[in-house]
């Protein structure tokens, strides 16, 4: 009898284990973001979890990087580090089967992302003095210098200690990074400084320059390294960066309707640029509103604006109220065709600019204007960065809410 209780008492126990391990497997099932939503000629394929918290964003900046035959994402979660925060590495060599293979354990605030001309670096900014879970950033505001030469095992390495960087730059040649501190305020802070990590231990401040009336949010080089344009909130500005620790202006200007000029970039052939505008700095706004605007820079100095998208869609935050519809972080494809932007609350969109003339608002396939490839709204969606993987075959989202996301492209009118 007794022998027969003891059987029992254990058979009980091993239900009870086994019931808790099925309650964490579904646990770790949960935490991974449905593949659901809405959308046109882009398939949610992927959802790899960045964080679980509910209160901070699982998900800002990401850069995706080949490494040989492999292809990683580095992706921020903002996060506390006992809820994921910090930067992943995924594996996306195959995008339907991504998974994460690496953690930095530094959570630093936004948390832009850059990688060094030879690849070998991994630039991680934060605009305000970092807490103890910030590595090398403890109680001081600008960069990160991490080491990504094994990109499974990131370590942090060194300090740029300056202006806050709420978004750091790598020159695509040399050994420079550019910091812009997005600071409003006219006087000792409108300037953006130029860093040397030729040892990205110990980076070196080597000169700044002023960006007026105040700093800018964000600068891009072009492919070369010779131009610089800085999308500074109130304008936008072009500078030639022919030698990288001296740029001079060449051009000032604004956007018509812009409110805040966000994310400016060159095409990879230098012809146009693409210019932002992130209505209601990422807070409620309602569509149409943020809109996304073309440039021809084919004869500079002086850019032509030719072309001005807005999605069509309207959409509501998880409260019911107006959601954050607005343009936000986007990349070119290579052939400086088509666009993967992230458009906050409304999801990601894939465009095209091959016939960028006139307004576009919502779906076009016209032989003029920017054409609308895609888009998704996946459920919840709060996508902060959208970015092409390197075989321009999908697209690759770090959203606010939902963590890292990945999209296959299948349109067929506008490949190619």
């Amino acid at each position: 009898m007794k022998r027969n209780r003891l059987v029992l008492v254990l058979a009980a126990m091993s239900m009870m284990v086994a019931a808790l391990g099925n309650v964490a497997l579904a646990d770790e099932r949960q935490r991974h973001a449905p593949l659901a939503g809405e959308g046109e000629n882009l398939k949610l394929i992927k959802n790899v979890e960045t964080g679980t918290c509910d209160s901070g964003w699982k998900g800002t900046d990401h850069e995706n990087v080949e490494f040989g035959k492999k292809t990683y994402a580095f992706a921020t979660s903002v996060c506390p580090l006992n809820e994921g925060g910090g930067v992943h590495v995924i594996d996306i060599t195959n995008p339907a089967k991504a998974k994460k293979v690496g953690h930095l354990p530094c959570v630093a605030s936004q948390g832009d992302l850059q990688i060094s001309h030879d690849k070998k670096t991994l630039l991680l900014g934060h605009d305000s003095a970092g807490g103890p879970e910030s590595c090398t950033g403890l109680g001081k505001t600008g960069f990160i210098t991490i080491d990504i030469r094994n990109p499974l095992k990131p370590k942090a390495i060194g300090h740029a200690t300056g202006d806050g960087a709420h978004n750091v730059t790598a020159h695509p040649k040399k050994p420079y990074v550019y910091v812009s501190n997005s600071e409003l305020v006219p006087g000792s802070t409108s300037h953006i400084q130029i860093w040397s990590i030729k040892n990205p231990a110990k980076p070196e401040l080597v000169n700044q320059f002023d960006s007026l009336p105040h700093a800018p949010h964000d600068v891009s080089f072009n492919k070369k390294g010779t131009m610089i344009v800085t999308a500074a909130i109130s304008h936008w500005d072009v500078f030639d960066t022919s030698d990288p620790e001296n740029p001079t202006l060449m051009w000032t200007g604004q956007c018509p309707g812009c409110t805040i000029t966000h994310d400016a970039k060159f095409t990879p052939d230098d012809k146009h640029i693409l210019i932002g505008d992130e209505g209601g700095g990422g807070l409620e706004y309602p569509c149409p509103g943020g809109a996304w605007y073309v440039y021809d820079f084919s004869t500079p100095p002086v850019p032509v604006l030719t072309g001005v998208y807005e999605p069509a869609n309207f959409i509501t935050n998880q409260e019911g109220g107006v959601g954050a519809c607005t343009s936000h972080v986007f990349e070119i494809s290579d052939d400086s065709t088509k666009i993967a932007i992230s458009w906050y609350t409304l999801g990601t969109r894939y465009l095209d600019i091959s016939t960028a003339i006139g307004l576009t608002v919502g779906a076009n396939r016209t032989p003029t204007g920017i054409t609308e490839c895609g888009w998704f709204v996946p459920e919840g969606a709060n996508s902060w960065s959208s970015k092409f993987t390197t075989d321009q075959k999908h697209i690759t989202s770090n959203d606010i809410n939902r963590g890292f996301d990945i999209y296959k492209i299948t349109d067929t009118e506008c490949a190619g």
